[in-house]
């Protein structure tokens, strides 16, 4: 696969930046992504990504679009209530990149289907549930594949990635070590920023071409924002030797 002439003018502003060699370019249009949550965070994420030179990407979402998406779910529209995420998504990315190559899941993830994660050079975990966030986080451990963490409540972020290399453990675990469900905010219940979902969306973009192509290392960096003070924070994370996926 290689890009076309359509998308080497789509990108011609980005690939005159000294910093993207051919050898970055490559891995931009050889990456498969893989997005887990079409939501305020997936939707920029997923927009940017295409817009960068990602060509193969994978979005997971069992859900159908609601009016109360709309504020920050930015690849959708009034006409796309009621219907499927991933698919009204793949076709808005299509019409950025027409050659791009996108798979539509139309599940949410459980303990039976894991298996769609693998083959991704990274997997992006934007959901807003705890458990489907532990499962991931231990497949990825387990499976030794690069995962970013990306998420919002109110008017705060959170964005980490890890690199998940064999023999030098930090997961999601380290930082959260809930072994048990617990009681956490929701979006449906104490509300979220859509700008910082957007804003999530694209940080998450940016350290993800980072990490593919090496323009800056983004292991073991937990990334707060808080969009209504303007504070932005970049915190070193060090792994736990009592987490249990040790």
């Amino acid at each position: 696969m290689s890009y076309s002439d359509y998308e080497f003018e789509m990108l011609s502003r980005q690939f005159i930046l000294k910093e993207f060699s051919q050898d970055k370019i490559n891995k931009l249009e050889n990456s498969i992504i893989t997005i887990i949550g079409v939501g305020g965070i997936g939707c920029p994420l997923a927009n940017y990504l295409i817009s960068s030179g990602i060509k193969n990407l994978k979005l997971i979402d069992g859900d159908k679009i609601e009016k109360s998406n709309l504020n920050r779910q930015i690849l959708f529209s009034s006409k796309d209530i009621g219907k499927k995420k991933t698919i009204i998504a793949s076709k808005k990315l299509k019409k950025i990149n027409p050659y791009c190559e996108i798979e539509s899941i139309e599940q949410n993830l459980d303990h039976k289907n894991m298996n769609f994660l693998e083959g991704s050079s990274i997997v992006i975990d934007t959901c807003d549930n705890w458990q489907t966030m532990k499962m991931v986080n231990e497949y990825c451990v387990r499976n030794s594949i690069p995962l970013i963490s990306s998420s919002v409540i109110g008017f705060d972020a959170e964005i980490i990635l890890f690199e998940n290399k064999k023999n030098n453990h930090l997961c999601l675990n380290c930082i959260f070590p809930n072994k048990k469900d617990v009681e956490l905010p929701r979006c449906d219940t104490v509300g979220i920023s859509g700008i910082a979902a957007g804003m999530a969306g694209l940080i998450t973009a940016q350290k993800t071409i980072n990490f593919l192509t090496n323009l800056k290392y983004e292991g073991n960096i937990l990334t707060l924002l808080n969009v209504l003070k303007g504070d932005w924070n970049n915190i070193t994370i060090k792994r736990n030797k009592k987490c249990y996926l040790n």
